[in-house]
């Protein structure tokens, strides 16, 4: 290891987002690139996470990936239904199929980061990435103004993504213009959700595999070592303990407004959300200090407005409200749809009908005019969604009634037949009953 590097799993994490190399297809059919956003291990130079976005990353997209990155991928909200429908449609043999996925993915290591170093972008230094460090108790690291060598491996990390991965990809632009293609445009052939797949997959079965001339052991200082192996050899003085998120952890993660819950509901950036949980809270303070000041948290995701999150923390569960005409609604509309859709109805005071909203947001969805308008589509129809979505609930088998005492054991006949409705018994009056 160098002098100056970390010693153990997850003490130093750099992380940092960069525009990838690559044009890729919008499910509008348009083209553009996409904001690759990774955290990276510095004891083993592996890569606790990965996101693509379109367009520019945002901070919940940040707060997103530390969660992530504490997460193995097949527990990872969409992502066994993302690899599936990626390789019913990518070329056979790009992914292999779910024993040699599984295999590898058991071989990557889950760490949990303790310090993270970050950029003075306005992603890594609002409020919503450093509350998420806060809550999974993550120290945070700002690096000097303008200054790269302060986060040496994460840049290495990206040039390794463009000359191992990206170059290989159809619509490759090259980090200038003498190395791309006449017109990388027209030769892009993937999605968003394919290029995220691929890269998942290239993580955990090429980058983990492959020695890198920075991770060095004491007792093998010629022999460079691959994240794996330098994992395996930290390991055993600096055990890991793994961390498991769940649904509710992923929704604290989120943006944080506080409002108040009125007779009809929430009103929400004008849009009315409700839910027949909120009835016993209608009207009342929520009787929490400053900042809320009586008011009530709300977690919401900016690329999915259809619904937000109401904390009650009198039962400590989360309240999923949904707009009122989310049923109307042509697909998933995120806060830039909803921006352009006020500004096009030029209503700056007042409250805009509900009506009109939502004719506005289903014509931006499905017919974007401008090109504001499309790359605000873009964002809604390409981001996933930042949180998992509710486990269905589990049915107990019914327990078998046993026989009373004295009663006849049924014949084999009858127990083997298919179980009909069950006959319905009259109620007695037990009133009427005599002693």
């Amino acid at each position: 290891m160098e002098p100056a590097d970390a010693h153990a799993a997850g003490e130093l994490v750099e992380i940092d987002s960069s525009p990838l190399d690559l044009m890729l297809i919008y499910p509008d059919g348009s083209t553009g690139k996409a904001d690759l956003t990774v955290a990276l291990d510095i004891a083993t130079r592996t890569p606790l996470g990965a996101i693509l976005r379109p367009e520019a990353t945002k901070a919940v997209d940040a707060a997103v990936l530390l969660a992530r990155a504490m997460t193995p991928l097949p527990l990872q909200p969409g992502w066994d239904a993302a690899l599936g429908y990626s390789r019913s449609i990518l070329p056979q043999g790009m992914i292999p199929g779910g024993a040699d996925v599984r295999s590898a993915i058991a071989a990557k290591p889950v760490i949990v980061p303790e310090s993270i170093t970050v950029d003075r972008g306005k992603v890594y230094v609002g409020a919503t990435f450093t509350t998420a460090c806060e809550r999974l108790q993550i120290s945070l690291t700002k690096a000097a103004p303008r200054t790269g060598t302060d986060k040496p491996h994460i840049e290495r990390f990206f040039a390794g993504v463009n000359s191992g991965f990206t170059q290989y990809l159809a619509g490759y632009t090259g980090p200038n213009v003498v190395r791309r293609g006449k017109d990388p445009a027209a030769e892009a052939r993937f999605s968003l959700a394919d290029v995220q797949s691929l890269l998942d997959w290239w993580l955990v079965a090429i980058w983990q595999n492959r020695p890198h001339p920075g991770l060095r052991h004491p007792a093998m200082p010629k022999k460079d070592l691959t994240p794996n192996e330098a994992f395996a050899a930290l390991s055993g003085v600096a055990p890991q303990i793994p961390v498991t998120l769940t649904r509710e952890d992923y929704i604290a993660l989120l943006p944080l407004d506080w409002r108040t819950i009125q007779p009809y509901g929430i009103n929400f950036h004008n849009l009315h959300y409700d839910n027949p949980a909120l009835h016993e809270y209608r009207g009342v303070p929520s009787g929490l200090p400053a900042p809320a000041n009586g008011r009530w948290e709300i977690r919401y995701d900016p690329y999915r407005l259809q619904s937000i999150h109401v904390r009650d923390h009198r039962k400590g569960a989360w309240i999923e409200a949904e707009w009122t005409m989310a049923r109307q609604l042509a697909g998933p509309f995120s806060l830039d749809v909803l921006t352009a859709a006020k500004k096009t109805l030029d209503k700056r005071s007042g409250s805009t009908p509900g009506a009109d909203l939502l004719a506005e947001i289903n014509r931006i969805l499905t017919a974007p005019a401008g090109r504001a308008e499309a790359r605000a589509a873009r964002r809604a129809s390409a981001a996933p969604p930042s949180v998992p979505d509710p486990a269905p609930p589990r049915r107990l088998a019914p327990v078998p009634e046993e026989p009373e005492p004295g009663a006849a054991t049924p014949s084999t006949a009858t127990a083997t037949a298919p179980a009909g409705p069950r006959p319905r018994r009259h109620a007695r009056r037990i009133d009427l009953l005599e002693d």
